[in-house]
């Protein structure tokens, strides 16, 4: 595959996709956010691209929905990501990698990718993901904890007297109403919980990325932001299955 052929990323989360054009060089700057699948035939019609790499922890049926979509555009072939056992020097710790999220091995993958660094992946998205990973690629696990708005339904959810209108903005600072309560008390313990790991892998460089991640920073959580660092890795991914393709 050269540079001068184009790929189509697209990474399925949970309540959203992002998708960027793509080469053998990297990521291009035409790219967006939609809410499901159909959205993206808009974007996508003036469009060209000789592959496509998929990146999905949606339902099975917004990733069939995905795939009817994009085979009605194009008969570029579709290769979509899992999590493996090994990949580019790194190592998954789990016994049966293909139940790790492949969104969580992606950003490994491109926190490794030109870096032999220790290093700490938080993905602060609906849950928040950290991942541990040795200078020599080891994972060594991770954690997954609640995200922000997660908890904040869990409390609306699960409790009778906990009743409030509106989110607030992030805030660590007590609280002198029931949403400032709950406002303050789900940030404090999402930053308690990133911070408790970074402090255990002081020597790790931690990387941010997710929908939540700046307002981690805001909140004084340290560490290099990267927002695209899924799609960055499955670049990194697609570019060596296009590879061992064409071998």
């Amino acid at each position: 595959m050269t540079p001068s052929v184009p790929w189509l990323l697209i990474d399925q989360g949970n309540t959203a996709i992002k998708w960027r054009m793509a080469d053998a060089n990297g990521l291009g700057g035409e790219g967006g956010v939609v809410e499901s699948a159909e959205d993206l035939s808009p974007f996508l019609k003036p469009l060209s691209w000789g592959a496509v790499g998929i990146s999905s922890v949606g339902s099975d049926d917004t990733r069939v929905a995905l795939y009817k979509t994009l085979s009605a555009m194009s008969v570029a072939s579709i290769f979509t990501a899992k999590s493996e056992s090994a990949c580019l020097g790194l190592l998954n710790s789990y016994a049966e990698p293909e139940r790790m999220g492949v969104d969580r091995w992606l950003a490994m993958l491109a926190a490794r990718d030109g870096s032999k660094d220790a290093f700490c992946v938080i993905d602060a998205g609906t849950a928040v993901t950290i991942d541990i990973v040795t200078a020599d690629g080891q994972h060594l696990g991770g954690y997954i904890l609640p995200g922000p708005a997660m908890m904040r339904r869990a409390l609306m959810t699960d409790t009778g007297l906990i009743r409030f209108d509106a989110e607030s903005q992030p805030d660590l600072a007590p609280g002198q109403s029931t949403a400032d309560c709950v406002n303050a008390g789900v940030w404090r313990a999402t930053c308690a919980g990133v911070r408790s790991v970074i402090a255990d892998y002081s020597a790790h460089r931690v990387i941010l990325t997710g929908g939540s991640a700046t307002e981690l920073i805001d909140l004084g959580v340290a560490a290099d932001y990267r927002p695209e660092l899924v799609l960055e890795g499955l670049w990194v991914w697609l570019s060596k299955a296009l590879d061992d393709t064409s071998a």
